[in-house]
């Protein structure tokens, strides 16, 4: 594709006739040279010329040299002043004017509307109010000059409050014109007000200034910057024949900024075939669509035209510097950033990130220190990459380095840690000057070891807790909880058996804990035993049993706490409605979910997101949107965890459509920046679809660089469509993102072996037993009346566990005599035949089955779950026994619910 730059334009060299007022009858002074112009009007010329050239202070100089300047001389420098920004020279022309008297007689406002334009330029936005409100006489430029202040400090609020305050005003003159509009409408996208730009849209149609182009291309940019990119590209049809450089500009920057960057590419061609020149500006647009698909070639050219053309400014070199960087091409993104003259924090930052981005982290490192001695202090976004750059290559003292610099600098950043390093060294450096340490100091240190995850300082400050006697019952109902967080189960119990009058936030402290390291049981317990306490617990401890519960998948003791909260009266709203949809789902059950879900009166978005998140779980995408659509006409505005819910649920029912359009509806609508869990589900349902190689060019096409979890989809998928050669690609970036994870290996394992590729798995097993990695333990449970029944793999500890064994044996046999047959690729071991059908046959979930088939009554739905994925042989033989046994078996794995009917499966064979 070829670019055009128009080159740089001449200026103008005819200037307008000077109009001189005439003198008065009097002796007239000798006449000059034909060659000279009069004084006066050669003070102007110079002025003007200075002016026009950017010479200020000679400006300034040749202005106060004049007892009374014309009001048009003052006009002059003050634009130039704005221009500049220079405020001390602005306020130095302000005080001539005052002294002069000039303001005195600027009976049309004229003077005071520039000074209140230059003071909002240079940042003085409260001179500017003040100046504005002092006007005798208000005309539609001083209200302007006004919003324009407001809109150049940021204060988009008040630029549009400055609007309606215009709209009131009854005075002549003041009725708001082509600019207003298209300054109000700027200021609303900034806002993201669409109430407000609707409401301008309609002036604008009512007063005919929508037919103005500058309107047209305000609104196009209010619309894109407000979500509403379909209102913008219809605002741009409609313009037609109006359309210049800036409304091509303010289109595709809007298509940009909402995602839809292949659109944006393709109006930047019509652009072109409309026979536009484009401008840096445009150029700025395409070259982001460039980074974001990574269109080399193309941003190449854009480079080479911004060069011959000699642009130098700065937001086109950071554009350059960002596209080369997302096209991993660091040399071309080092030459871009050293022909930048004047660097600034962008400049800095872009050439930081692009080091990070490619994977450069010890030449990031050194970036920095260049960068320090060039006098610029880092500021929050240049710590932020510092500090990813110190943790991929797990420099913990330069890491440490780095927050003493934040905390040095005040510098406010999200590092979460600088403040716990900081609240830290204030402890340390009180114990140093012998200050009294009470408990409110150690509860803020108890933070700083809750934030930071630290065990060894968490048992540092409880000794010294201890031995100074500060533990009072707050102090110990904490240490509970960041024990907890520590995965310290046994020493967040030991805690808690000392504590004496134990009261509600003891209570949940505890229970919560073991909810959250997967000690469900043992929540269940204390629960019951807080009870007894005569404890009435609180929506807190609620949550936490009801999590427990879900856990369980113990629909029993799930109903036990419904119930509990019917007799006692409790207000069943908040997070304690919206626990309950997920535990009733959580237990197999959508019919108990949705009874709790249209029985709550006041629905809000966790609650939505809930039901729409229980509905895809359990196989049915349709009826998760059509509740999605339902949440949309009450007005709420869903957020990326319901959206993720919404995703997951056309994930689990192959709705690639419907997937693709809430994506783009997140990003273009909503604005809402995907995160990695997002683009997974869209792989995910490609790859449900058999539409793996499109699945893999939606991956290289991802604005952002993929994470574990997005590969673990299209893994997932070539082990169902047997693509082995994406496959490995797919397993290469899985192990090399997260070489430490067993689940992955397992993963990747599993999948090899589904391809029949048993080096490969050797391989991959050898790797693991080379890290020292172990497979987490299998692990499946089933309630029968009121108890819930654990099973691992291979499982003879119960006490039944003869019975259950023979009657596993049974069952195979009955489902071999209807052509059931082991399917062994799924048992990665290297051992016979005849060992690994043995093993399939200990699998916990066949044991859990076969305990509730000889514990239950014919025809009861059994409901099981397990800690991980179920496995091939195992979804199959559980599809027999569904039909063999006429039993609905409902299994939730660690992926999805299965509902197994009459030899079928609601996951339709993927899962």
């Amino acid at each position: 594709m070829s670019v055009r730059l128009p080159g740089a334009s001449k200026p103008a060299t005819a200037m307008a006739a000077l109009s001189l007022p005439s003198l008065p009858n009097r002796t007239p002074p000798p006449a000059a040279p034909a060659s000279s112009p009069p004084k006066s009007t050669s003070a102007s010329l110079s002025l003007k010329r200075l002016c026009k050239e950017g010479d200020l202070r000679q400006a300034l100089r040749l202005l106060t040299a004049r007892a009374q300047p014309p009001r048009e001389h003052y006009g002059w420098v003050l634009d130039l002043v704005a221009a500049r920004r220079a405020a001390a020279e602005g306020r130095q022309v302000h005080a001539h004017a005052l002294v002069t008297g000039s303001l005195d007689e600027d009976d049309d406002g004229f003077l005071a509307t520039k000074l209140v334009f230059m003071y909002g330029r240079c940042g003085g936005v409260d001179d500017a109010r003040r100046l504005f409100d002092g006007m005798p006489a208000r005309t539609v430029f001083s209200w302007n000059a006004l919003v324009g202040s407001y809109l150049s400090s940021g204060s988009a609020g008040e630029a549009v409050r400055v609007y309606r305050a215009m709209r009131a005003s009854v005075a002549p003159g003041s009725a708001p014109d082509g600019c207003t509009l298209a300054s109000v409408l700027k200021a609303c996208g900034m806002e993201g007000d669409r109430r407000c730009g609707h409401e301008v849209h309609g002036l604008a149609v009512k007063s005919g200034l929508d037919k103005s182009t500058l309107v047209a291309n305000a609104l196009i940019g209010m619309y894109a910057k407000c979500g509403m990119l379909d209102s913008a590209l219809q605002v741009y049809e409609w313009l037609q024949e109006g359309r210049d450089v800036a409304s091509w500009n303010s289109v595709i920057t809007g298509c940009v900024q909402n995602g839809r960057t292949l659109e944006a590419l393709e109006l930047f061609r019509g652009m072109q075939r409309s026979g536009f020149s484009m401008n840096s500006y445009t150029a700025v647009g395409v070259l982001q669509v460039c980074a974001e698909l990574a269109l080399l070639n193309l941003g190449r050219e854009l480079h080479a035209a911004l060069l011959k053309c000699g642009s130098e400014f700065n937001i086109q070199f950071n554009a350059l510097l960002v596209m080369y960087a997302k096209c991993s091409r660091v040399d071309s993104a080092l030459r871009v950033f050293h022909q930048i003259d004047e660097k600034d924090y962008i400049s800095w930052n872009s050439m930081l990130s692009c080091y990070i981005q490619n994977g450069l982290y010890a030449e990031a490192i050194d970036f920095f220190h260049e960068m320090l001695q060039h006098g610029f202090q880092p500021d929050q976004a240049c710590v932020v990459s510092l500090t990813s750059a110190l943790g991929h290559l797990r420099w913990l003292n330069n890491g440490r380095e780095v927050h003493a610099y934040a905390i040095k600098h005040s510098l406010h950043t999200d590092l979460q840690s600088s403040r716990h390093f900081e609240a830290l060294g204030m402890f340390r450096e009180v114990q140093k000057q012998g200050i009294k340490v009470d408990s409110m100091m150690i509860g803020s240190i108890l933070e700083t070891c809750s934030g930071l995850k630290s065990l060894s300082l968490l048992k540092q400050v409880h000794s010294y807790a201890i031995r100074n006697g500060l533990l009072d019952l707050i102090l110990k109902n904490r240490l509970i909880d960041i024990y907890g967080d520590c995965r310290e189960v046994h020493h967040s119990l030991n805690i808690f058996q000392t504590v004496e009058k134990k009261d509600i936030v003891t209570w949940t402290s505890m229970i919560n804990c073991c909810a959250n390291n997967g000690l469900l049981n043992e929540a269940v317990s204390l629960f019951t035993e807080m009870q007894k306490a005569n404890i009435e617990p609180d929506s807190v401890a609620l949550v936490s049993i009801l999590v427990a519960v879900a856990g369980l998948s113990s629909l029993t003791k799930g109903k036990q706490v419904h119930g509990f909260l019917i007799r006692r009266n409790f207000p069943i709203e908040g997070p304690v409605v919206s626990s309950l949809v997920d535990m009733y789902s959580g237990c197999g059950s959508m019919n108990y979910a949705t009874k709790v879900f249209y029985g709550a009166k006041y629905k809000d978005m966790v609650l939505w997101t809930a039901m729409i998140n229980a509905t895809g779980m359990h196989g049915h995408g349709k009826q998760a949107i059509d509740i999605f659509e339902r949440m949309l006409q009450t007005g709420l505005t869903p957020d990326h965890v319901c959206f993720l819910a919404l995703l997951h649920a056309c994930s689990h029912s192959k709705l690639v459509d419907e997937g693709k359009y809430y994506l783009d509806m997140m990003m273009s609508k909503y604005r809402l920046k995907p995160w990695q869990e997002h683009y997974a589900c869209v792989v995910d349902i490609l790859g449900r679809s058999g539409r793996t190689e499109e699945a893999f060019m939606f991956i290289e096409s991802m604005p952002v660089k993929p994470t574990s979890v997005v590969w673990c989809a299209l893994l997932g998928a070539c082990r169902v469509h047997k693509n082995h050669d994406l496959a490995v690609v797919a397993a290469n970036k899985l192990l090399e993102l997260e070489p430490d994870n067993p689940g992955n290996y397992i993963l990747v394992s599993n999948v090899f072996a589904a391809l029949g590729k048993w080096n490969d798995v050797k391989e991959v097993r050898a790797r693991m037993e080379e890290l020292g990695l172990r497979k987490d333990p299998a692990c499946s449970w089933i309630e029968i009346g009121n108890n819930v029944r654990t099973f691992t793999a291979r499982d003879h500890s119960h006490r039944d566990s003869e019975a259950i064994h023979l009657k596993l044996a049974e069952i195979t046999e009955k489902l071999r005599k209807e052509g059931y047959t082991e399917d062994t690729s799924f048992v990665l071991h290297d051992v016979n035949e005849e060992e690994k059908i043995g093993m399939l046959h200990k699998h916990s979930e066949r044991l859990a089955i076969a305990f509730g088939l000889m514990s239950t009554h014919s025809g009861t739905p059994l409901r099981i779950a397990k800690n991980l994925r179920v496995c091939g042989d195992c979804h199959e033989f559980t599809k027999l026994v569904s039909k063999l046994f006429e039993r609905d078996i409902v299994v939730r794995d660690a992926n999805r619910f299965h509902h197994f009917s009459g030899g079928a499966c609601s996951c339709g064979d993927f899962w």
